[in-house]
């Protein structure tokens, strides 16, 4: 697998570095960290400078850049002790832009963003980067958020060996939700980690649809095969490590039941496809990911 993530010094930044380190990709993952370098001033902009201005400009530009190197030379180390292959770029324009074109250059498996990160001349913003990535990367997406962002009480410690990690998996049989499954299956899990793989059917509650569809045979037999389907899925995950279980739940919000699954497992990682076929029989819209990602006090990877 081909990983790439992007950082800029900030604490999930950190934070995206210490759980890619940790994370169980499958054997032979490679990693290449970036760190994008903003624009400061358009050429027009610069061209008006006085040579003394320049003169300061760039010395400022070089400053940054040296902090940066050093930046990435401490993250490889980390991920180089974990025993992944590391490799490091340096890159200038716009922090989204350039990361979707890198992906897309080093045709990447996976992008890596922490969910915030901090503004200013030597920093990108990864707080509107991550969610810009998410929606224009044709490529998977983990964003990863620290511990303590955004929950209240029942959140994921940050990973360390031998931390069994615990899963959620959305799955609704479209190509994204299979995608997932494919990866979880392809991880190195031991033993002690906990998988469940999610499938959420929506109420429709208006006018007491709710009852409607529950007398109805044709509902019946519809949760009758989305709980085959469900088995399934969770019979090519269990040829990995780890144990897994299933869970069929019927909700009026697809997102919200997504998010209390994801609570009451205390996952360490929510994972769901990024676009799902629409209609009643699936539920994983095309808005019920961003939302998700937006909401989620916990790490979240988007299966392109």
């Amino acid at each position: 697998m081909k990983v790439l993530l992007a950082t800029d010094g900030s604490d999930t930044a950190a934070a995206a570095v210490r759980f890619a380190a940790e994370f169980p990709f499958p054997s032979g993952t490679e990693v290449k960290i970036i760190s994008v370098i903003g624009n400061v001033l358009h050429d027009r902009e610069i061209e008006a400078l006085t040579p003394q201005e320049k003169d300061e400009y760039e010395v400022s530009r070089d400053g940054t850049r040296r902090e940066v190197e050093q930046l990435l030379r401490s993250e490889a180390a980390l991920l180089e002790q974990a025993g992944w292959g590391v490799a490091t770029e340096i890159r200038s324009g716009h922090a989204a832009a350039e990361i979707v074109a890198a992906a897309e250059e080093d045709q990447a498996d996976l992008i890596v963003v922490g969910s915030h990160g901090l503004t200013g001349f030597k920093r990108f913003l990864l707080g509107s980067v991550s969610n810009q990535v998410l929606q224009s990367a044709e490529h998977s997406v983990l964003i990863i958020r620290k511990p303590e962002e955004g929950c209240a009480g029942n959140h994921p410690e940050p990973p360390a060996p031998g931390h069994p990690w615990r899963l959620l998996v959305c799955y609704d049989g479209s190509e994204p939700a299979d995608a997932a499954i494919d990866f979880c299956a392809s991880l190195d899990l031991d033993d002690a980690a906990s998988i469940r793989i999610l499938t959420v059917l929506p109420m429709v509650r208006l006018f007491r649809q709710d009852i409607r569809q529950e007398l109805d045979w044709i509902w019946r037999r519809k949760k009758e095969s989305e709980k085959a389907e469900l088995e399934a899925a969770a019979d090519r995950v269990r040829r990995g490590g780890g144990s897994v279980t299933t869970a069929l739940i019927e909700a009026g919000d697809v997102s919200d039941a997504i998010l209390a699954a994801g609570a009451e497992l205390a996952a360490d990682l929510i994972v769901l496809g990024h676009k799902g076929k629409g209609a009643i029989e699936r539920f994983l819209m095309g808005s019920v990911t961003p939302r998700v990602a937006h909401h989620a006090c916990r790490s979240i990877l988007a299966i392109r």
